[in-house]
C-alpha cells in the first residue's frame, strides 16, 4: 500500500487495486478521483487525439447550516479542495501512471 500526502488533511493511497482519497475534512464531504477525457491537437500528424486525464471530485453530501460553525467547515474544506485540484494538475503524469498500475508491479 503507497500513501501520497497532499496536505495534512488529504492523502491518495493505493490499497493495490485502485486509487483513493482519505481525508478528515468532515463526513459530510467527499472527495475522489476520476478518469477523464481531453482533446489535444497533435501538431505533427495533423490530427486530435485523445488523452486521459485524472480530475478531482467534491461533493458535500451532508447539512451544512448556513452560519457559524458549518460555513466555517464549508469554508475550510473547498479552500483544501483546490491544494488537491492543484496537487491533480501539477503531478498529471505520475498519478495517470499510478493510476494504470495501482499495485506498483513494473510491466
Amino acid at each position: 500500500m503507497e500513501i501520497r500526502e497532499v496536505t495534512d488533511n488529504i492523502a491518495i493511497y493505493s490499497d493495490g487495486k485502485r486509487l483513493q482519497v482519505i481525508h478528515d475534512l468532515g463526513d459530510e464531504f467527499i472527495l475522489d478521483l476520476t478518469l477523464g477525457k481531453d482533446y489535444a491537437w497533435n501538431i505533427d500528424r495533423q490530427v486530435q487525439e485523445t488523452i486521459k486525464i485524472i480530475k478531482p471530485v467534491f461533493k458535500v453530501s451532508g447539512f451544512c447550516s448556513r452560519g457559524g460553525e458549518g460555513m466555517h467547515s464549508l469554508r475550510w474544506a473547498i479552500l483544501q479542495f483546490q491544494i488537491f485540484e492543484n496537487y491533480i494538475k501539477d503531478h498529471q503524469a505520475d498519478l495517470l501512471d499510478w493510476w494504470q498500475n495501482p499495485g506498483g508491479e513494473d510491466d
